[in-house]
């Protein structure tokens, strides 16, 4: 929730910019519904347990700076063992499935598609794009 208030004071000082804003979020699904609507969100899932094995090899910034911390730690092994169960725990089937039947526009990794391709599913789904131009 900290993390939500946060993000939501920065949006709001970014919507007043008139441009368009892409966001990887830690607000709600419910709160989500009360500000935006189906065809503004787009929710990204992956099978939990990927999401928990390969957290970190994900390029992101943020991602980087927990793993160095992480292996700066007194037992490295031990803190990153740690870090993934609190992922199982976030990476919960309950968390998926309640973003999976969010009501909103909901995306499945799949290692055949290219992000890429899968920008364009976004992008179709936001209305950004033609049948024919995705």
């Amino acid at each position: 929730m900290e993390c939500e208030r946060l993000e939501l004071q920065i949006l709001e000082k970014l919507s007043g910019q008139g441009k368009k804003i892409f966001v990887d979020t830690n607000i709600s699904v419910e709160t989500l519904w009360k500000i935006s609507d189906k065809n503004h969100v787009a929710i990204m899932l992956a099978d939990p347990e990927i999401s928990v094995r390969r957290f970190f090899e994900r390029p992101d910034k943020e991602k980087q700076f927990l793993y160095q911390l992480l292996l700066d730690e007194n037992d490295p092994d031990a803190a990153i063992e740690n870090f993934r169960q609190c992922l199982k725990l976030i990476n919960s089937k309950e968390s998926y499935d309640r973003f999976a039947n969010s009501g909103f526009n909901v995306f499945v990794r799949d290692e055949n598609r290219s992000i890429e391709d899968t920008m364009k599913l976004v992008e179709k789904s936001f209305g950004y794009c033609s049948k024919t131009d995705c």
